[in-house]
C-alpha cells in the first residue's frame, strides 16, 4: 500500500478497533445490540448519490460549453472517477462509524450501571461559571436561533463532510480527524464519565437543580427528551435514541465543521466559528448539555485534528515517479 493510501489504513484501524468495543461491551452486558443505529450508513450513502448527481450535473453542464458535449461530458466522468471512488469509500467508513458509535452510546447505562458523572460536571460548571451556566446563556431573543441551529447541526456537519468527500484537494487529514474525533473522544470518550445532561437530572434522582430549566424550556427540546426518555425507560432504541452528555459530540463534531471549513475556503471559517459558538450556547441554555461538556468536545476535535494532520504529514503522498525510484 502506498504512502497516499495510509489515510485509508488509520480509518480501517480505527473502525476496527471501534467494532471489537462495542462487541466487547455486548459480551459485558445482557443488553443486544441495537440494529436500528445502523441508519446512518443509509444516511451516508444518500449523501454519496446527492454528491454523485451534483458531479454529473457540474460536469454535464461544462461539456455543453464544447461543440461535441456527450464525448467531452464522458471524457469528465472518466476524470472524476477516483473522486468518485474515494467519495463512495469515505461515506462507507463515516456511516459504519456513526452507527458503531451510536450501538455504544445506547448500551451506556447497561454497562456502566447508570449515569453517576452528572453531579461532577455539575460541579464543574459552577466552579468555572460561578452558577449553573444556563441561567447565563438562556434568551428569549436567542431562542429560535437556538432551536434551529440546534435541529439542522446534522445537516450541516454532513453537508459538509459530503463537499470534503468530493473535493478535489487531498482532504485524508479531515477524514481522519473526523474520524478520530468520533471515535476516540465519543465512542471511548462518553465511557470515561457517563453522564445524561441537565435536561435528565431530576428523573435520574439527583435532584430538582434543574427544575426551572426544564420547565421553562422549549416545548420542541422537551419533547425530544421525552422521546428519548422513553426508549431509556424501554430499554429499546429507534432513531437517535440514546443518552450521553460527556463530551458533547454537536460540539465536537461543529468544532471539526470549523477547521473543515477553513479548509474548504478560508473566509467559511469565521461563519462557521460563529455558528458553532452559538451550538454551544444552545446546548448549555436548553439543557441538553453542561457547558464543560461543550468544552472538552471543542478541545478533543482540536487535539484529533492536530493528531491527524502529524499522521498525514509523517506520511505523504508519493508521486509515481518517487516511487518507481525508491523501487530502483
Amino acid at each position: 500500500m502506498s504512502n497516499g493510501k495510509l489515510w485509508l489504513r488509520y480509518c480501517l484501524g480505527l473502525i476496527a478497533v471501534q467494532a471489537v468495543f462495542v462487541l466487547a461491551l455486548a459480551t459485558t452486558s445482557s443488553r443486544p445490540i441495537p440494529f436500528e443505529f445502523a441508519r446512518p450508513v443509509g444516511a451516508a450513502m444518500a449523501i454519496w448519490i446527492a454528491g454523485l448527481a451534483w458531479m454529473i450535473t457540474r460536469t454535464g453542464l461544462s461539456a455543453l460549453r464544447v461543440e461535441a458535449p456527450l464525448p467531452v461530458w464522458r471524457s469528465y466522468l472518466l476524470a472524476e472517477g477516483g473522486t468518485v471512488w474515494r467519495a463512495l469509500q469515505i461515506a462507507m467508513l463515516v456511516g459504519v462509524a456513526i452507527a458503531l458509535h451510536g450501538w455504544a452510546k445506547s448500551m451506556i447505562p447497561h454497562v456502566t450501571g447508570g449515569y453517576w458523572a452528572d453531579p461532577i460536571l455539575v460541579r464543574f460548571d459552577s466552579a468555572i461559571f460561578g452558577q449553573d451556566p444556563w441561567r447565563l446563556f438562556r434568551s428569549e431573543l436567542l431562542a429560535p436561533v437556538y432551536s434551529t441551529f440546534y435541529v439542522s447541526w446534522f445537516a450541516i456537519t454532513f453537508g459538509t463532510m459530503g463537499v470534503v468527500a468530493f473535493s478535489a484537494k487531498d482532504q485524508s487529514q479531515l477524514i481522519l480527524a473526523y474520524l478520530m474525533t468520533l471515535i476516540l473522544g465519543g465512542t471511548f470518550g462518553q465511557y470515561i464519565m457517563p453522564s445524561a445532561g441537565p435536561m435528565f437530572f431530576e428523573r435520574l434522582g439527583f435532584g430538582i437543580r434543574f427544575h426551572e430549566l426544564v420547565q421553562t424550556n422549549d416545548p420542541v427540546f422537551n419533547g425530544f427528551a421525552g422521546y428519548l426518555w422513553h426508549y431509556y425507560q424501554l430499554g429499546g432504541a429507534d432513531l437517535g435514541t440514546g443518552i450521553s452528555a460527556m463530551p458533547s459530540m454537536h460540539i465536537a463534531l461543529a468544532t471539526w465543521t470549523v477547521l473543515a471549513a477553513r479548509a474548504i475556503w478560508r473566509p467559511l471559517a469565521l461563519p462557521a466559528a460563529l455558528y458553532a459558538a452559538l451550538l454551544w450556547a444552545a446546548s448549555i441554555a436548553s439543557g441538553w448539555h453542561y457547558a464543560t461538556d461543550g468544552i472538552f468536545g471543542s478541545v478533543i476535535a482540536i487535539a484529533c485534528y492536530f493528531g491527524a494532520r502529524r499522521l498525514v504529514a509523517a506520511n505523504p503522498p508519493r508521486s509515481a515517479a518517487m516511487i518507481a525510484e525508491s523501487a530502483a
